[in-house]
């Protein structure tokens, strides 16, 4: 007698079209902003770096993970396993492995971005404390990233045991690897919080013109939204590993919030860099008042209020958004 689950309606559930959406959009707002980035930094400012690097990396990562993502929900990822077994029971071990390497990607982006955001940060930091808590976080979320990545492929002696269980092999115990997870989410999370309260700080003893400090400081703040993402990222992988059987369907929702998480973070790190547009886009008497004064910061220039400079530097030194530190 077959399962009252399996109604029609039940085997006609698909969110293959809103994972694409989802996927997709976020990519191409993605690429915008880095390209947009890549733009002011070569042809502009002429300061393309590390930070810049490893942008643009995430984003190719990123839109690999999309590709990979919808190249699978035509193998049936985003319908129930059932449905999916009915149509052909190898593109359920097909999935599984697809998931197994696009999860690496995710990692790798959400590990790139994340780096990129703290080396932007890093640029125009001048206090010590907060340069140590930036050189923390960057190292602490790529060895928490490489180990989840490691995990992958090694928690069973057969690699080929994780996609298709049929297959045997000594593996660690069940709950290891899901709690590990679900741990480097939620510290996922609290990195994009702290990434995001940052600016704050930072921008707070800027003497800049109001809008500019505005935008500067709510653009990079979008990293909050991040941390939201990482949350509901995190919740949902809970979901995922009680629902393993019917992984097909329970994958969508984690790899949009994980695309978002990712995506926020590489967007939010992007928005200093393409500061220098504003001035195309308002007159610079009305949004840089101080320019004459020779402390613009639409120029990328900013004069610090405080003069507690770990450097020891003489008075009026400038930080210039670009991180580089020079005396006036």
């Amino acid at each position: 007698m077959a399962s009252p689950t399996l109604t029609p309606i039940y085997l006609a559930q698909n969110a293959a079209v809103t994972l694409n959406t989802v996927i997709w959009t976020f990519a191409i707002l993605t690429l915008i902003f880095v390209v947009s980035r890549v733009y002011v930094r070569v042809y502009i400012k002429e300061s393309f770096g590390v930070d810049d690097v490893f942008a643009v990396l995430a984003t190719a990562v990123s839109i690999s993970c999309a590709a990979m993502t919808s190249s699978a929900t035509k193998r049936g990822l985003g319908r129930h396993i059932e449905y999916v077994e009915s149509q052909n029971p190898d593109f359920v071990n097909n999935i599984a492995s697809s998931w197994d390497i696009g999860a690496t990607f995710f990692i790798i982006t959400c590990a790139l971005g994340k780096t990129s955001f703290a080396i932007t940060l890093l640029r125009i930091v001048v206090v010590r404390w907060m340069k140590i808590l930036l050189w923390f976080l960057i190292i602490t979320n790529n060895i928490v990233n490489i180990l989840t990545v490691l995990f992958i492929f090694v928690q069973c002696n057969d690699i080929r045991h994780i996609w298709n269980p049929e297959i045997p092999s000594t593996c660690w115990p069940a709950q290891i690897f899901p709690e590990f997870v679900v741990f480097v989410g939620a510290y996922s999370g609290l990195q994009d919080f702290v990434l995001a309260l940052l600016p704050w700080a930072i921008t707070y003893n800027l003497k800049m013109d109001k809008k500019v400090k505005i935008f500067t400081t709510i653009g990079m703040s979008l990293e909050i939204f991040a941390g939201v993402a990482a949350i509901v990222k995190t919740m949902t992988l809970f979901v995922f590993f009680t629902k393993s059987r019917d992984f097909t369907w329970a994958l969508p929702p984690l790899l949009g919030w994980a695309t978002a998480e990712n995506s926020l973070a590489i967007i939010a790190s992007s928005v200093p860099a393409l500061l220098p547009l504003v001035k195309y886009m308002y007159p610079r008497n009305e949004l840089d008042p101080d320019a004459e004064k020779g402390i613009s910061f639409i120029g990328c220039r900013v004069q610090l209020e405080t003069e507690e400079l770990t450097t020891g530097d003489l008075p009026g030194t400038i930080a210039d958004i670009e991180g580089i530190v020079e005396a006036r």
